[in-house]
């Protein structure tokens, strides 16, 4: 019993995790890039480029997770 709280909680805080990474193209802009060939510069860049092309896969997946996570806690 204890097992599956606890892997509940997991999928818990891994949906709570793509949200936030779904989230970011809404508060931040796009990294700046000069060139053509040119990438991330740091690991924030390379984070929002990541969130910027499957934002809404992020979003959906979490929601998911989020919601299956919340009803199965509650239920036990």
């Amino acid at each position: 019993m204890a097992k599956r709280r606890v892997s509940y909680f997991f999928f818990f805080i891994i949906g709570m995790a793509l949200i936030l990474i779904g989230v970011l193209p809404s508060v931040s802009a796009y990294p700046y890039s000069d060139g053509p060939n040119s990438g991330p510069s740091n690991t924030w860049e390379l984070a929002l480029m990541i969130s910027y092309e499957g934002w809404i896969w992020f979003l959906i997946i979490g929601l998911a997770l989020l919601i299956f996570s919340l009803l199965k806690i509650r239920r036990q």
